[in-house]
């Protein structure tokens, strides 16, 4: 019991600095930032929490459970901000991490569960996703614990109908998060695993099936709701347009087979060096490490067959990951060589940041200063990993790699990302765009999503126009404010748009325009 409440006080001493400090201390990004923030808002403001709305219409992508917790924090922080909408993926990235070790603790040991959640927590992009307003690091959290007390309910000799119903009830709300990814997780994880131990008659037993309920229930109360309140439609858009389709068709996301094969191993640096001596540990292991070995091997399959692909749509099986690293690093094998690469590589990364900096200069006044922190403090970890590959005390070379990254990612936090926050945001622009507008303007987006422009305008709704004739007959209805690429521009002028443009301004890559019909007397002041 000790050693467990001190190894859980090692993880929250790792986490709260690395997911809670400084969590808004930058505004919400795109990809996906700003849309749910505002999504969560215009659930606040017009009252109906079953079915999101975005820009004042139906949102089809995505059920309602991120948005309900984002607007439950943001309620009790009083508004929608970048704090409240993040806060979500940290809780639960925090409480994933401790899932994971109680997972390592049942599937090896407890030093393997500790390993195994440090390697989650420190891991690149599990740490960016559990400070960003995403769904999927509530997402993982849910199907994590479903795992796990699932896990417990085929072990446990008491409770099992508690076990089973506790978990289905997790899993019914990552279905309320992200559907079907949900439910294909979970399956994928735990389907080989019964099947190995041969528990098929426990799926049949009467703990297993009421503990069914917990998921049917809420999940069928909410389907009954959102039928009777939207229709077929609405059914139709969220099951299938917008989630089921793009596992056939991808909308903007189509990348080949083989992406997550060299996307997955640099996003799960530091520790992407062990996976293939974890791969090899788990198969000659599979008694103890068959569910985390199935649960990473098969949903990576899945998501590689999936024509729509981010590298954030992985996040699931990161806790998978991580116990399959984490059960390696607590093995005692040999491990000298890896923890040389990983050595070896921090200390070429401490070279390597010097060839960045002339580009970091355009964004960081204080870029020379910044180089040479984090190439000291890279050299200082690669030479500790060294000195205890040598003396074979790999787990302080674990605890080394872990807390160098620890370290690159606080400068992060506090130095690097408020600083190119100005280059990244669209607050700025946004405000700009308020100060051209005057009462009866309306306000129009070409061939932009536009939702960033509606959560620090608060303008509901924007209009959203993809094509030049639309935009022709919006010009002639009355006095309007477009924002367009410039690459865009042209177009419309060549097609006859008649239009002064106000101000231009590049926003996280974007080239924009910001393009009016009114008057010279009317057009307001260029900022």
């Amino acid at each position: 019991m000790k050693r467990s409440f001190l190894h859980l006080l090692i993880l929250l001493a790792f986490c709260l600095p690395l997911f809670f400090l400084n969590l808004g201390g930058w505004d919400l990004w795109n990809p996906d930032e700003p849309r749910y923030a505002e999504v969560a808002r215009e659930m606040m403001i017009g009252r109906n929490w079953l079915i999101p709305h975005l820009n004042g219409e139906t949102y089809y992508d995505k059920p309602p459970m991120f948005f309900w917790l984002i607007a439950m924090a943001s309620r009790l922080m009083g508004r929608v901000d970048a704090t409240s909408a993040r806060l979500p993926s940290a809780f639960f990235g925090l409480m994933t991490v401790i899932c994971v070790y109680l997972l390592g603790r049942k599937i090896r040991d407890a030093k393997a569960g500790l390993l195994s959640g440090l390697v989650l927590a420190t891991s690149v992009e599990y740490f960016w996703l559990a400070r960003r307003a995403n769904i999927d690091a509530t997402l993982t959290f849910f199907v994590t614990l479903s795992i796990l007390l699932f896990l417990k309910g085929m072990e446990a000799k008491k409770g099992k109908t508690a076990f089973f119903s506790l978990s289905y009830l997790s899993l019914a709300f990552g279905f309320l998060t992200k559907l079907y990814p949900a439910l294909i997780v979970f399956v994928l994880a735990i389907g080989p695993f019964v099947l190995y131990r041969r528990k098929i008659k426990l799926l049949l037993s009467s703990h297993h099936l009421v503990g069914l309920l917990g998921f049917i229930i809420p999940i069928g109360l909410w389907l009954y709701l959102v039928l009777y309140l939207e229709g077929p439609e609405y059914m139709e858009g969220l099951f299938w347009h917008k989630t089921a389709s793009t596992f056939l068709k991808a909308y903007g996301h189509d990348r080949p087979f083989y992406y997550y094969l060299y996307n997955f191993p640099v996003d799960f640096l530091p520790w992407s060096v062990f996976l293939p001596l974890a791969f090899f540990r788990a198969w000659k292991e599979k008694e103890r490490l068959l569910l985390p070995l199935g649960w990473f091997v098969l949903g990576f399959l899945f998501f590689s067959l999936s024509k729509a692909k981010r590298e954030l749509y992985l996040l699931p099986l990161y806790p998978s990951a991580s116990l399959l690293v984490g059960a390696c690093l607590g093995n005692g094998v040999t491990l000298r060589t890896l923890f040389k690469i990983t050595g070896i590589l921090l200390l070429t990364t401490a070279a390597c940041l010097w060839a960045f900096l002339p580009k970091a200069k355009a964004y960081l006044p204080n870029a020379l200063e910044g180089a040479v922190f984090l190439s000291l403090l890279c050299a200082v970890g690669g030479t500790l990993v060294l000195l205890f590959t040598r003396k074979a005390q790999y787990e302080k070379g674990t605890f080394a790699i872990a807390l160098t990254g620890f370290a690159l990612y606080m400068y992060l936090v506090f130095q690097v990302l408020p600083q190119i926050n100005p280059y990244k945001s669209w607050r700025p622009f946004s405000e700009k765009v308020l100060h051209v507008m005057e009462r009866g303007d309306k306000l129009a987006v070409y061939r932009l999503q536009g939702a960033e422009l509606n959560f620090y305008t608060g303008i509901v709704p924007i209009r959203r126009i993809y094509d030049p004739r639309e935009l022709l007959e919006e010009l002639g209805k009355g006095p309007l404010v477009c924002v367009i690429r410039k690459k865009d521009l042209q177009e419309v002028v060549e097609k006859g748009a008649k239009v002064k443009v106000v101000f231009e301004q590049k926003v996280g890559g974007k080239e924009l325009s910001v393009v009016t019909n009114k008057e010279e007397k009317d057009a307001g002041t260029t900022p």
